[in-house]
């Protein structure tokens, strides 16, 4: 799964629309590989072709069937690490209070910001023009993860509803364009959610299916080898096995 969409990715970024798509939805569960496939996007869109000498990347570029990796302006929204409230802000920097105001920033930084500053003061989704002044016109990579934290925070503030309009904006715009992607995270498993939780995590899957392409990044029978690589030291593998099961037994 992580070579195919990593592969897909790459034939969207060079401007490819057959057998990939501009959404993502990566459904994950247990270990699933979300964080190593998120991070193994953000560093080939980030590097661009300075990454074909690294290990697998080859394989990647085979499957893609292209011979470079564009280098792309990249956006990381994390939920967890975003506050409904306080936003973001670094030295120097703005602040960002909406997701939208987040992603322009690392896009493009001030001028990218300015084309949004209103509707992040206002907590107002932008769309149309507005949204595509922010974007910008090279490939363009956009990773989301830990939304529903993030919802959850913002539904006493009133922001569940613009997340939802900027999104569905978002994934819109992504299907217009030849090299932007967005990639969307979002849990396989419910047992961790409340009623308000499940309502919005399924709005976001049927959006994400709907305007793109979801992804199982792991299967079930993929779960004890997965659960025995965390398990167990790499280097020691066998002997911290035996060990362990001989103490349960």
């Amino acid at each position: 799964s992580l070579l195919g969409l990593a592969s897909q990715v790459v034939r969207r970024l060079n401007g490819i629309q057959v057998e990939t798509s501009a959404v993502f939805n990566m459904a994950t569960q247990f270990g699933g590989g979300k964080t190593h496939s998120l991070a193994t996007l953000f560093h080939l869109a980030s590097h661009g072709d300075q990454a074909k000498t690294w290990k697998g990347v080859n394989s990647i570029l085979l499957k893609a069937q292209c011979d470079r990796i564009p280098k792309a302006d990249t956006a990381v929204f994390v939920g967890t690490e975003f506050d409904a409230i306080s936003g973001r802000k670094g030295d120097g920097e703005p602040t960002r209070r909406t997701p939208w105001g987040e992603i322009a920033w690392q896009l493009g930084k001030a001028e990218a910001f300015a084309k949004v500053a209103k509707h992040d003061e206002q907590g107002v989704a932008p769309a149309g023009d507005v949204l595509r002044e922010m974007l910008p016109t090279g490939p363009t990579l956009i990773l989301m993860d830990e939304l529903l934290n993030y919802i959850s925070s913002g539904r006493k503030l009133a922001m569940r509803d613009q997340f939802f309009n900027f999104l569905q904006n978002l994934c819109e715009e992504a299907r217009a364009r030849t090299n932007l992607v967005l990639c969307v995270s979002i849990p396989r498993s419910d047992l961790e959610m409340n009623p308000d939780d499940q309502r919005d995590h399924d709005s976001i899957k049927k959006l994400c299916d709907r305007t793109g392409k979801a992804i199982l990044m792991s299967a079930d029978k993929e779960m004890s080898e997965i659960i025995r690589r965390r398990l167990f030291e790499w280097d020691t593998l066998n002997a911290d096995a035996k060990a362990t099961c001989s103490a349960y037994a």
